[in-house]
């Protein structure tokens, strides 16, 4: 298996953050579903990592817990998958909308 690049290490942790905004509502939309699939393909995602995230989006798996340390390093590219998973089901929750409120203050670089 070839080793993970930066970039897909970066990818991976969007991913994570992805699953976690999906679920925040307690529900998993089929649109939320391929954004996050989508993404992880175009993106270059090696299968093995995608095969985790598909648990994950099983509901088989807790979302796993992304690397905002690592994200911080990236946060208007992290805001815009953000921002694209919580629009691609046409309902804005209040949930994913504090989430996504927390995740700018989070991502900010006065931290």
């Amino acid at each position: 298996m070839a080793k993970l690049t930066a970039e897909d290490d970066f990818n991976i942790e969007v991913l994570k953050l992805m699953l976690q905004l999906a679920w925040s509502d307690g529900q998993l939309d089929l649109r939320e579903v391929g954004t996050i699939l989508g993404s992880a393909r175009s993106w270059g995602v090696p299968e093995p990592e995608i095969a985790a995230l598909k648990k994950s989006l099983e509901g088989n798996a807790t979302p796993p817990a992304p690397d905002l340390a690592l994200l911080r390093d990236r946060p208007d590219e992290v805001l815009e998958a953000a921002r694209a998973l919580i629009a691609c089901d046409g309902r804005l929750q209040a949930a994913e909308t504090e989430m996504l409120e927390e995740l700018r203050i989070i991502l900010s670089p006065e931290r």
